[in-house]
């Protein structure tokens, strides 16, 4: 059997007989892989914490015949923290399983990775809002596939002199406010909503996550956000509509 090295994360977990598990993991440059990771359920198992959802590894890995055997793995950062906290492990799920929707098979994720990598780390500082990290991350996403709203004007007319600033979900952009007249799937955009929505798609990785929003413009941005990636999916995703109610109807 040949062996392969690569670096990537847990995404997903499937416990086998008593002692072993079937892992999802999400690598730079072999794209999602099914690794058989026999006895790491043993009590003592040295790689039992690198197979947990949300490890990122470097991997040693067998080339089986129908999947990936597991002969070693290295933590590089386990994420642990985000285990023990409901809030931030309601916010790291809905973005993994959105990660795991926009990854493939023998398609390199590294760029995909990255960003998610970052998310995981901010959704750990002190101070942080976990909504607009989750946001942050989808957009991220969806830009990496290929989904880019037009920002830079109306995207209709083509101009940048724009009072009051709409978002098509039909055109993928924004459109001004003579344009608007007529159309359906739109919502009216805060000043700060777009400078926000401009600064995430321009961005690099490391940086995207770097501001807060007031309360008022991260629920515009928020909306936006959310509709615009179901719409490009075709998905709803609706976990995190239905956490943050619950945590609005508790206060």
């Amino acid at each position: 059997m040949s062996y392969v090295k690569t670096r990537g994360m847990v995404v997903r977990e499937v416990k086998v007989g008593d002692y072993d598990k079937i892992l999802t993991v999400v690598t730079e440059d072999l794209g999602k892989i099914s690794v058989s990771a026999r006895g790491v359920r043993r009590s003592g198992n040295r790689y039992s914490a690198g197979t947990q959802i949300f490890s990122y590894c470097d991997w040693v890995l067998y080339r089986g015949k129908n999947t990936y055997i597991l002969n070693s793995c290295e933590i590089i950062n386990s994420f642990y923290e985000i285990r023990q906290d409901m809030t931030m492990l309601t916010y790291a799920a809905h973005m993994l399983q959105l990660f795991h929707d926009t990854t493939y098979e023998n398609q390199p994720a590294k760029d995909r990775l990255t960003v998610l990598i970052y998310a995981l780390k901010n959704l750990l500082q002190d101070n942080r809002t976990p909504s607009l990290i989750t946001r942050v991350f989808a957009l991220k996403t969806v830009q990496l596939m290929g989904f880019v709203p037009f920002l830079s004007g109306c995207c209709l007319c083509g101009t940048r002199e724009i009072d009051d600033i709409y978002f098509s979900f039909d055109r993928c952009g924004f459109v001004c406010e003579k344009c608007n007249t007529g159309l359906k799937n739109v919502i009216q955009v805060k000043a700060g909503t777009a400078k926000a929505l401009i600064y995430v798609l321009c961005a690099e990785p490391r940086k995207a996550f770097g501001f807060e929003l007031s309360p008022d413009v991260l629920k515009n941005f928020t909306e936006i956000v959310d509709r615009y990636v179901d719409d490009r999916l075709e998905k709803k995703y609706s976990k995190m509509n239905f956490f943050q109610e619950v945590q609005e109807n508790s206060r």
